[in-house]
């Protein structure tokens, strides 16, 4: 049993038509047979020859003014579109340029009240900086105030024992009277032994001593 495409096939005849150029492509050279060709001239008369040539100058007036009325009117409409469009263009530009000005006045606005919160903020931290420094100095002040007033003071208390050209020669009899020695000594035990010219007793001495008197 025949299926369909087979029926299709032996029923219906195969028609292949090839779409080919009516002439030879220009990149191919002239053939061979017609290179030393030499067409023959149509041969017209002349009423027939101004025919042509009156058809042909009406055309080509034709084509010229057709060309002339396009020109212009696209010239026409080009003008009219780039008026519209620069119109248009320094409306924008306009618009934008207002925009920027309010939107810099606001900025600028903005940046003055930050500006003056800033100068608040840096006078209130210079005027407690100032304030702290006067603090500061004060204080010292005042303890050196009182460094000189205790010194004052002790230096009164011991006014009464300085030595002055009216008690010179009382002070000179008292320090030859009274020697000072101040040279120590300090025994194995750690006992003080003031002056130099203190008799020290030896440790074994001074412990039979003690044990005689035991």
């Amino acid at each position: 049993m025949l299926s369909q495409s087979s029926l299709l096939k032996r029923t219906l005849p195969l028609v292949i038509q090839s779409a080919e150029a009516h002439r030879k492509p220009r990149w191919l050279p002239i053939a061979k047979s017609k290179i030393y060709r030499i067409p023959k001239r149509p041969v017209i008369s002349e009423d027939e020859r101004l025919e042509l040539l009156r058809l042909h100058n009406n055309y080509k007036t034709q084509m010229r003014s057709i060309k002339r009325f396009y020109h212009e009117e696209m010239i026409k409409e080009k003008s009219s579109r780039e008026s519209a469009s620069s119109e248009m263009s320094q409306r924008i530009e306009a618009e934008e340029w207002a925009r920027c000005v309010e939107l810099n006045e606001k900025w600028n606005a903005q940046v003055a009240l930050d500006r003056e919160e800033r100068r608040k903020i840096e006078i209130a931290e210079q005027d407690e900086y100032a304030l702290k420094r006067m603090e500061r100095a004060d204080k010292r002040k005042r303890e050196r105030i009182a460094q000189v007033s205790e010194e004052i003071r002790r230096q009164k208390e011991l006014s009464p024992t300085f030595i002055t050209p009216e008690t010179l020669e009382a002070a000179i009899d008292h320090a030859i009277a009274n020697p000072t020695d101040y040279n120590f000594a300090i025994d194995l035990k750690g006992n003080r032994y003031e002056g130099r010219d203190v008799q020290i007793t030896p440790v074994k001495e001074e412990k039979a001593a003690k044990g005689v008197s035991a």
